[in-house]
């Protein structure tokens, strides 16, 4: 992913109309990358787990010419909740690598948080390439990990998620994935207790 990235920042700089977006992409690399080293071990607000994830999108968007289709919709009453970090991100990746990649319709992305009666619910949905009961079955209970291609990830999958989760809030079944199948879609649902 960084290489990747790295390279397409490379050759917006030698395009002479880059319009400055060279410097806007390393600045979004270096704000995702930073929060990664530096929350790696930490928990975080749900604000700024929000923008790793535009920061994200953004660096992707500029690697594929616009290609990302990503909405969002959040109760910014809930921002300053803190959450484990790194939760938000790797589903969005894997929305991206698994579920809009290389559909043949306009793949879009959809993020809504809002409160619920468990506390705050976070749903990740994609009109993607969709998931079997049995594929869902196997990444949340880790006998597959739902990775990205070789190359292209930053490196945190759903395993990492879910055990992040599992750890922090002492208690199992906070991710669920819903799929009616192929060509279907996939949704993600994190489920954040509200704690003292």
């Amino acid at each position: 992913f960084l290489f990747n990235s790295l390279n397409a920042g490379a050759q917006l700089a030698m395009d002479e109309d880059g319009g400055g977006k060279p410097e806007s992409l390393w600045k979004k690399m270096g704000r995702l990358f930073r929060y990664n080293v530096k929350k790696g071990q930490e928990d975080a607000t749900l604000g700024e787990e929000l923008e790793a994830v535009d920061n994200y999108i953004y660096i992707l968007n500029v690697r594929f010419a616009g290609d990302i289709h990503f909405s969002s919709d959040v109760d910014e009453s809930v921002e300053n909740v803190r959450v484990p970090s790194m939760i938000l991100q790797p589903v969005v990746e894997n929305a991206v690598n698994h579920g809009i990649r290389d559909i043949d319709w306009e793949g879009q992305i959809h993020l809504t948080v809002t409160r619920d009666p468990r506390g705050i619910c976070i749903s990740i949905c994609d009109n993607g390439k969709g998931m079997s009961e049995e594929e869902i079955q196997n990444v949340l209970s880790g006998n597959k990990e739902h990775s990205t291609q070789e190359g292209d990830s930053t490196g945190i999958g759903m395993n990492n998620v879910i055990s992040r989760l599992e750890l922090y809030y002492e208690q199992p079944d906070l991710l669920e994935i819903y799929s009616e199948g192929a060509g279907k879609g996939t949704e993600v649902v994190i489920h954040i207790p509200l704690i003292r």
